[in-house]
């Protein structure tokens, strides 16, 4: 495409138009998604809910897949959302957020409204018209919550939550006595922002027990040998379990009070125990767990109370190596003792799961229609 022969005003045209028929067939999906919602086609794919087949089956992000089922489904009982949705003229992140507040009565002058706000003030006009009930019977203790929530890159973690009073003036107290504790910063000579500090006091108060005779909070890190003998700042990799990747000066920094475990490899393969038991080491369900992070059925967002499943059954000759184990949840194990699926594929790379039938889940998909597709670039 010869760029230069297109003016300011031709790329904003072209662009305006094709956002706005993304929008148009995000709206048809929407529908599409209600009909197979209906018919509980997941089921027959061994997901355990909408969110989940449209995940696996499309390829997309779990939070993706959530938000257009939520999209969809509000959309039924919101028509004049769902015409001006259809027509491009709003985005789903507005129509998300619209019709978490919106009613039959009141969705048009919501959406008069929506169209003067930034994405920031519409997601907050949502969440203020859903606050807490003051009359909610239910106690302070049975809301108490905490989110981890790493970002894209898992370079940072952001937390948020809630707490009972009594327990909350608890961990306030423990992190601001912790905090207190910290001198000027030496690089510096000043101290460093209070929130900074409350920061540092909370990684002090998880790292430390405040006794010697109580062990540590235990986090494992993966780490080549290079990363750990070499100066140099890019020979080897150190990362943690199903987390960020490491500096490795920070992978060191790790190292210098820690329990080092040898992990063996034969032809880049971590070796197990063979046949000596069908009892999983804590050594290797951590190398299981640095491999696949979580259940491994496509869609899957399990990462927590994973079951490690043999290929092969060990009272049918099958090794506790790594190469015959597999995480999965417990929804999804089942479908391979009980349900008649099976696995196929390299575990170190992509496994192929079969339904009973033989197909294979999930379905290659179609390429865009070549009319579809002719259709969009006029």
């Amino acid at each position: 495409m010869e760029w230069e022969t297109f003016s300011n005003d031709d790329v904003d045209q072209v662009l305006s138009h094709l956002f706005a028929g993304s929008q148009a067939f995000l709206a048809e999906i929407c529908d599409w998604l209600m009909v197979a919602d209906h018919r509980q086609q997941f089921l027959a794919d061994g997901a355990p809910d909408l969110v989940q087949w449209v995940s696996a089956r499309f390829g997309l992000r779990h939070s993706t897949a959530f938000q257009l089922v939520g999209v969809a489904r509000r959309l039924q009982d919101l028509p004049l959302l769902r015409e001006r949705f259809s027509a491009g003229e709003l985005s789903l992140d507005q129509v998300d957020a619209i019709s978490r507040m919106a009613t039959p009565e009141s969705e048009g002058e919501l959406i008069e409204e929506a169209l003067g706000l930034s994405s920031a003030a519409l997601d907050r006009a949502a969440r203020r018209a859903n606050p807490p009930s003051v009359g909610d019977e239910r106690s302070v203790w049975e809301r108490r919550r905490l989110g981890l929530q790493w970002n894209l890159d898992l370079s940072e973690l952001n937390l948020h939550g809630n707490l009972p009073g009594a327990e909350g003036k608890l961990v306030e107290v423990a992190v601001r006595s912790r905090a207190d504790r910290f001198g000027p910063n030496p690089e510096t000579g000043l101290f460093d922002d209070y929130s900074t500090r409350l920061a540092d006091g909370l990684v002090e108060l998880c790292a430390t027990s405040g006794n010697q005779s109580s062990p540590s909070v235990q986090i494992t890190v993966h780490a080549d040998l290079e990363a750990l003998t070499s100066t140099s700042e890019t020979t080897g990799v150190a990362e943690l379990e199903a987390g960020p990747v490491l500096a490795n000066e920070t992978a060191r920094r790790l190292a210098c009070d820690a329990i080092v475990e040898t992990a063996v490899y034969d032809d880049c393969r971590v070796l197990g125990v063979g046949r000596l038991t069908r009892t999983i080491p804590g050594w290797l369900r951590r190398q299981l767990w640095y491999r696949d992070a979580g259940c491994r059925f496509p869609g899957c967002p399990h990462q927590g109370w994973v079951h490690a499943h043999h290929r092969k059954h060990w009272a049918d000759g099958g090794s506790t190596d790594l190469e015959n184990l597999v995480l999965l949840c417990g929804f999804h194990h089942r479908f391979l003792h009980e349900h008649g699926w099976t696995i196929e594929g390299d575990p170190d790379g992509k496994l192929i799961f079969r339904n009973p039938n033989g197909q294979v889940y999930p379905p290659v998909r179609p390429g865009l229609d070549p009319r579809v597709r002719e259709l969009i670039r006029t």
